[in-house]
């Protein structure tokens, strides 16, 4: 699917952010698929205009036991998951559907930390019922983002595996070091258990620091391309919600051309990145 470089998209809520949205409820961005369509739309234009090849879904927040914690409907849930791939649909773009980890549904910052303490049953059961929703709107990809454990990795895959074993899909996970996930496991055995899947495309890392990636590349050996979108570098309050920090200049050609030397193929930002930084980005991996 990712025979040469790829330019992916940047920090969703960034660009709704810039658009004027205030995100500040547990549902994050998925909370304006229900309220403003219409801004998610428009904030995936942007970064398409900028010339990504590759827009991620605001699904990331949306889970069934979350959005009822917020007195969403079944059918509201489900609603929004397929307008969710809908509104990222542009002409020459794929799209790929965003699968949130547990800590995302928690709310509380889990998705950097890992170590949730349930089982990989447990895992399957709760990610179950999304999952078989967003393969149903029929998206180019799945991109299972920001995942901080072995255990919860090796539940979606099995998931996948159960419910549409040909289904295209990239686990990307969120890392605290050079050759760690946020659980403290090794990069290099998340990279070997993603290649381990049959229809896995690619394996990677999202909303980690800039300077992780290119030594968790080189802890890791994959036949599969990288994936690779990192943060601007800031820290996350989960409690107020925001990011705390100085903004950084998140790409910088050197570590462009160390990141595909190394394998990365799907190349973006996540959060703190902006449409004009993804821009910038296809300017670099071109030039």
């Amino acid at each position: 699917m990712f025979t040469s470089t790829t330019l992916l998209d940047g920090g969703f809520s960034t660009a709704l952010e810039e658009l004027g949205n205030t995100l500040n409820t547990s549902l994050w961005s998925g909370e304006l698929l229900k309220s403003h369509p219409d801004q998610v739309r428009a904030a995936h234009k942007l970064f398409a205009d900028a010339g990504a090849e590759v827009l991620i879904t605001s699904s990331y927040q949306i889970s069934y036991p979350g959005c009822a914690k917020q007195g969403w409907s079944k059918d509201e849930v489900d609603q929004a998951l397929q307008a969710s791939t809908e509104l990222a649909r542009f002409p020459g773009v794929k799209v790929a559907a965003s699968v949130g980890p547990y800590g995302a549904y928690l709310a509380d910052g889990s998705e950097y930390r890992g170590n949730y303490g349930l089982s990989k049953a447990e895992l399957k059961d709760f990610h179950r019922e999304r999952l078989s929703a967003l393969i149903a709107t029929k998206p180019n990809l799945l991109a299972i983002e920001t995942i901080p454990e072995l255990t919860e990795a090796d539940a979606i895959i099995e998931l996948i595996s159960e419910i549409a074993p040909l289904m295209p899909f990239w686990i990307s996970f969120s890392c605290k070091s050079e050759n760690e996930l946020s659980s403290g496991e090794n990069f290099a055995d998340a990279v070997a258990l993603v290649n381990s899947a049959p229809s896995a495309v690619a394996v990677g890392i999202n909303c980690s620091k800039p300077g992780y990636i290119a030594p968790l590349l080189k802890s890791a050996t994959s036949s599969i391309p990288y994936v690779v979108y990192p943060n601007s570098g800031r820290e996350w309050d989960a409690t107020a919600k925001v990011w705390l920090g100085p903004v950084n200049s998140t790409f910088e050609i050197a570590d462009i051309q160390a990141w595909k030397e190394l394998g990365a193929t799907v190349i973006g930002g996540c959060c703190g990145v902006s449409p004009n930084d993804i821009a910038e980005l296809g300017r670099l991996i071109r030039g």
